[in-house]
């Protein structure tokens, strides 16, 4: 069972599935630092979504680098960066053009684990979570 769970995992974990307004849109694979995004451009927005398999990155490190591959790829400058560190939307300013409105955020909870242990199968950690 714990091998059926983890292929299931590490099946999930790798999908790049795009995501609602980007379907259809070309998808590109880009590298910034460590981490591997398929980024899909539309207009002045860009998804991102990271492949590479990381133990519990932090939001900002992983936006961040997604928003380097995003300028990379479209020339224009990142102007702000809205997400998890799985899936972001990148906005951007392209060619003295203003960057898009930042989406209507829901109120999310953006956690962190640390002080992770495993003892037994059996997994414990510190959780520190803040609403954004």
């Amino acid at each position: 069972m714990r091998l059926v769970s983890l292929l299931l995992c590490l099946g999930l974990a790798a999908c790049d599935a795009a995501g609602p307004g980007f379907r259809g849109a070309e998808r590109v694979v880009s590298r910034v630092e460590g981490s591997t995004f398929t980024l899909r451009i539309r207009g002045d927005m860009a998804e991102a979504i990271r492949t590479s398999p990381e133990a519990f990155p932090l939001f900002r490190t992983v936006a961040r680098r997604a928003a380097i591959a995003a300028q990379v790829k479209t020339g224009c400058r990142a102007d702000w960066v809205q997400g998890d560190p799985a899936m972001m939307l990148i906005g951007l300013a392209c060619e003295g053009r203003r960057p898009p409105k930042i989406p209507k955020a829901r109120r999310d909870l953006y956690c962190d684990l640390s002080a992770f242990t495993l003892r037994d199968g059996i997994g414990s950690g510190a959780l520190a979570c803040q609403r954004v």
